[in-house]
């Protein structure tokens, strides 16, 4: 069990001395000043308890309590006193201290009050580490509940910088070919972590973090509370901004087994808190539980990759059967990244938006060679057995969780704005951007390919078809954009 570490400070040899006795005959690890400068040089030792006379000359108790309850707030502060009153009652609590002694006192007295005062601490810290485990199980639920590994990363960096009261980190990930860092998510001053990134690179990082089992510290403080616990790195010249002083990096490498992902970090600038051993443990956690999200992630990734390469490889097999111009799909899908580009929609959307014009017309797969290459006019019944085909294709995509919102576009990429599509006679709103561009492009590429029954229209004249459905099969903006797009290609 651990030992109860207490600092007694009191510029009277005597009494000093006596403190020291009774506190060592009770069990407790004693260190003994006699000046409340001495004292402060010993700040960062993580003490329990600071014990400390309030009239010594230089520097008194009020004063030494506040400097030491700002440099290590988790300490216990008690003042000893010969003059009792409501007065220095009240500047006592004021300055943070928990309790006084009044001179003269017992041995019973001060062990009472040193026993009451530690139990307090216990109960702060174990409320502490009830707020810190609350904050991890949020971390494992937002890891299960959130599709979306960035907003995952931005909670986990969030946790470990609110939980530790840093100004602020950024957790640091190898890129897709392994040639440098990328910052996955940050919180507080963009210009250090930035710097940090740089200097890490310019270092050959994965050579340096191989090198490393646990985390480093990066600091120009002497007297850390963790220079025994974690290596020390002290910043090069213009490592850090001029503005960052007495600034400390905590530096924790992401692992899954022996593969090195990155890096989990935290810094404070100018704070007058330093890291202690429970930050390093929870942060600690926190860059594991990271490890383990990013390599499951990178498991799933693998599979949703692989079964939608399936999905394409079907799709092209159903485009085989067709006497249609081949590589529509893949047409309609490089047509619409251009054009979602083009009208500024966000990644996600054009992620999606890719992904369903890929496989748009993998639904055809339940329709008959015969129909689709029919040379003549279908008949009403072939018709409505073709309009099947985006209800078939939405179909084989829903099961899949990752596509349900690609399996959305499937279904309804023959939907017009005024109502006249179909399966389902989506109209307004109902229609977003996203499947406007697929339906435009899919429509344009149809236009423009030779079919069984018709030979493929001019430029020309795919565009003036285009305009006359401007506003009501199709929206008006994104009609403009594309056929500005289609012009520009000329």
């Amino acid at each position: 069990m651990k030992q109860d570490r207490i600092l007694i400070v009191d510029d009277q040899p005597a009494e000093l001395e006596m403190m020291k006795d009774i506190l060592d005959r009770d069990g407790y690890e004693v260190v003994a000043v006699g000046s409340g400068e001495e004292a402060l040089q010993l700040v960062h030792q993580a003490f329990d308890l600071l014990l400390t006379d309030i009239v010594m000359p230089h520097m008194g108790g009020l004063e030494l309590i506040k400097a030491f309850q700002e440099e290590s707030p988790d300490t216990v502060l008690v003042l000893v006193t010969a003059y009792a009153s409501v007065e220095t009652a009240r500047a006592a609590m004021q300055q943070g201290a928990y309790d006084y002694i009044v001179k003269p006192f017992d041995r019973t007295e001060i062990c009472n009050a040193v026993a009451k005062a530690l139990e307090r601490k216990r109960l702060a810290d174990e409320n502490s580490r009830l707020k810190e485990l609350v904050g991890l199980y949020k971390v494992s639920q937002s890891m299960i509940k959130n599709q979306d590994q960035s907003e995952v990363l931005k909670f986990m960096l969030n946790s470990g910088v609110s939980q530790t009261r840093s100004s602020g980190g950024a957790i640091l990930l190898f890129d897709s070919l392994d040639r440098g860092l990328v910052i996955a998510a940050a919180v507080g001053t963009w210009e250090l972590v930035t710097r940090l990134a740089n200097a890490l690179l310019e270092r050959g990082v994965r050579s340096w973090i191989k090198d490393v089992e646990e985390a480093i510290l990066f600091t120009d403080m002497e007297q850390h509370p963790l220079l025994q616990r974690v290596p020390l790195r002290l910043p090069d010249r213009g490592f850090l901004p001029p503005n960052a002083k007495d600034v400390e990096i905590l530096l924790l490498p992401i692992r899954c087994d022996s593969e090195v992902l990155g890096l989990f970090n935290v810094f404070r600038e100018g704070a007058p808190m330093l890291l202690g051993e429970g930050d390093l443990e929870l942060l600690t956690i926190l860059a594991t539980q990271t490890g383990a999200l990013i390599k499951s992630r990178q498991l799933f990734t693998e599979l949703e990759d692989g079964s939608f390469r399936v999905l394409c490889s079907i799709a092209s097999w159903v485009e085989g059967r067709t006497l249609c111009s081949p590589g529509h799909m893949k047409k309609v899908a490089e047509l619409s990244e251009q054009l979602a580009s083009r009208i500024s929609l966000s990644e996600a959307e054009i992620r999606t938006m890719k992904q369903a014009a890929m496989v748009h017309d993998i639904g055809m797969l339940g329709v008959s060679g015969s129909i689709l290459n029919t040379t003549g006019e279908l008949t009403p019944q072939e018709w409505d057995i073709v309009k099947l085909h985006p209800v078939i294709g939405g179909e084989i995509l829903s099961p899949l969780r990752f596509l349900s919102e690609a399996s959305y576009i499937v279904r309804h990429h023959h939907e017009r704005l005024d109502g006249s599509g179909y399966p389902d006679g989506l109209w307004g709103k109902q229609i977003t951007s996203a499947l406007q561009v697929v339906s435009l492009c899919d429509a344009y590429n149809a236009m423009t390919s030779p079919r069984p029954w018709r030979p493929a229209l001019s430029k020309e004249e795919a565009v003036a078809r285009l305009l006359e459905g401007k506003g009501a099969k199709f929206d008006p903006e994104i009609t403009d954009a594309l056929i500005n797009m289609i012009k520009e290609r000329k």
